[in-house]
């Protein structure tokens, strides 16, 4: 029988009856409609309770974030290799507003540091953050520096090891104060110079073991970072290590292909940049900056032939030291394809400076303005009162390269992974074995397959089109550029495009004749007009 359905009264009277049953017969009652009943009654009571009570189930076990207190964490310096074509320049926006959501150098370092459990946030706070130089949208770097804490392998309280930064002690990742155009001075010419001896911090240091090893931050943040970014190498810092005001010197490089341009007028041309001077008329004006003097030291300025040493034989060609760029006397006369360098030398540079600085010598190499141009520029009594600089666009971004960032010698110990990044002079046949540096050069050779693939891919339509308009054979794809293309690539009607497109003009108009830009002080006057405004919308 089925008792499922009962309610406990009527499972009761049914107890009752079956015992009154069994003693009128004189034999126990039935012990299987006993047990039945009596477990339906439990189920039955079970599911009142139920219903009044929901079932507890298990919480859901959230993922244990991961302690940073429980690890010793060291000041370190990160150099740092990218091609920022794609990328909105090196530094994190704020995080609001347009430009939350754009691709940034320092955002995806931040992120990769983050992903490997290096440092506390993945906004870059907490971790003492600064920078050397801010490259801009599109601008590459092959060197830059930048330094922050980290964590580490190092026994907690050992030599070298610091205490995380609290996140109320302001990082300057998002601080103008910490870039380049942002000097009111020559800050790395005139501040005193850290030493590299000091300590850490003044703790009781515990013992390093013997068989001690660092993490592999090389190998571990390239397998995460992309392909685009590169950690070349690091080296431990003491506490007041700052990337940007230890710097002593930010070397820059623009690559020119050499057609249409007189080198040696260029040259020329470069020298004259060589020294003090006042640049205002070779960068864009941020009026909302407090930039009390556009003064800036260049210490070198030069246009070179750019010779990549893949090309040379083993025995190479003599350069200096960190350079791929040659004299050229060493050189037999350029072909229309080939490139040259305009490099730049100095302790600091203003907003766009280089990019300025390089538009003026292209003028000054297709013959469009004198070389004195420079000169003129810099001087403040060749021009009005009251008026900014000349109206001309600045050269493109793309083949702009921060190069180096130096340091007085013995500052920095660069290492990869856990042994030195530069050989020995007298080791010609050492070779870095760590995992970190075959997977950074291996990764890098793929890339320049791949633009080399695609850049002799558009040769070969170029040639394809040529072949299927002039079946002859008597027009050549270099004939099609030279009488269509020419003038736009090179810019050669109006001077000022860079070898990467720009507006054509009917007639050249010289620089010194051109409209001007308004004054500083007037668009300063304008810019805290407009704030004001808008502090009382």
């Amino acid at each position: 029988m089925e008792y499922s359905g009962w309610t406990k009264e009527q499972l009761i009277a049914r107890l009752q009856r079956l015992e009154s049953s069994a003693a009128a017969n004189n034999r126990p009652p039935d012990a299987d409609a006993i047990e039945n009943a009596a477990e339906s009654a439990k189920q039955t009571k079970k599911s009142s309770r139920f219903a009044l009570e929901p079932t507890k189930g298990k919480k859901d076990k959230s993922p244990r974030a991961f302690d940073f207190s429980a690890h010793s964490a060291r000041h370190v310096a990160f150099k740092v290799a990218y091609l920022g074509w794609d990328y909105h320049g090196l530094a994190a926006q704020d995080g609001s507003g347009s430009n939350a959501s754009v691709p940034t150098i320092e955002q995806a370092l931040f992120s990769a540091l983050h992903t490997a459990r290096l440092i506390p946030a993945a906004s870059g706070v907490c971790c003492a953050w600064s920078r050397c130089g801010r490259t801009d949208k599109g601008v590459s770097s092959f060197g830059q520096v930048v330094s922050f804490v980290i964590r580490s392998n190092l026994p907690k309280g050992a030599a070298g090891t610091c205490e995380w930064p609290s996140e109320s002690s302001a990082s300057s990742a998002t601080k103008r104060k910490y870039d380049d155009d942002d000097n009111t001075t020559n800050d790395a010419k005139n501040s005193p110079v850290v030493s590299a001896k000091n300590d850490a911090i003044d703790i009781d240091f515990t013992p390093i073991p013997a068989d001690f090893q660092e993490i592999p931050y090389v190998s571990r943040l390239n397998h995460i970072l992309p392909s685009e970014i590169r950690v070349l190498a690091w080296s431990p810092t003491c506490d007041t290590f700052n990337a940007r005001f230890d710097c002593s010197y930010r070397r820059y490089r623009y690559f020119l292909p050499v057609e249409g341009l007189d080198v040696f007028r260029m040259q020329e041309a470069a020298k004259l940049f060589i020294g003090d001077k006042d640049y205002r008329h070779f960068c864009k004006v941020d009026p909302s900056k407090n930039v009390k003097s556009y003064v800036r030291t260049v210490i070198d300025a030069s246009v070179r032939h750019l010779v990549l040493r893949s090309a040379l034989d083993r025995s190479g060609v003599p350069t200096s030291s960190n350079s791929s760029v040659v004299e050229d006397e060493t050189l037999e006369p350029l072909s229309p394809d080939q490139f040259i360098v305009f490099e730049v030398k100095g302790y600091a540079f203003l907003w766009h400076q280089v990019r300025c600085m390089t538009a003026i010598l292209q003028l000054i190499g297709r013959g469009l303005e004198p070389v004195s141009l420079i000169s003129d520029l810099t001087d403040l009594s060749k021009h009005p009162p009251d008026t900014g600089r000349p109206i001309y666009n600045m050269a493109s971004e793309i083949p702009l390269v921060l190069v180096e960032c130096g340091y007085p010698e013995g500052l920095l110990d660069w290492r990869i992974d856990s042994e030195s990044a530069v050989a020995k002079a007298d080791n010609k046949s050492w070779f870095p074995s760590s995992e970190g540096f075959a997977q950074l050069i291996s990764g890098l050779w793929l890339q320049w397959r791949t633009h080399a693939i695609k850049a002799t891919q558009i040769q070969s339509l170029l040639q394809t089109i040529s072949v299927n308009c002039f079946p002859s054979g008597n027009v050549t794809f270099r004939d099609l550029y030279e009488r269509y293309s020419q003038d736009i690539v090179l810019g050669s009607v109006c001077g000022e495009a860079g070898g990467y497109g720009g507006k054509s003009t009917k007639k050249y108009l010289p620089i010194m004749q051109r409209k001007r830009c308004d004054s500083i002080e007037t668009r300063t006057v304008k810019h805290n007009a407009s704030k004001k405004l808008k502090q009382k919308e």
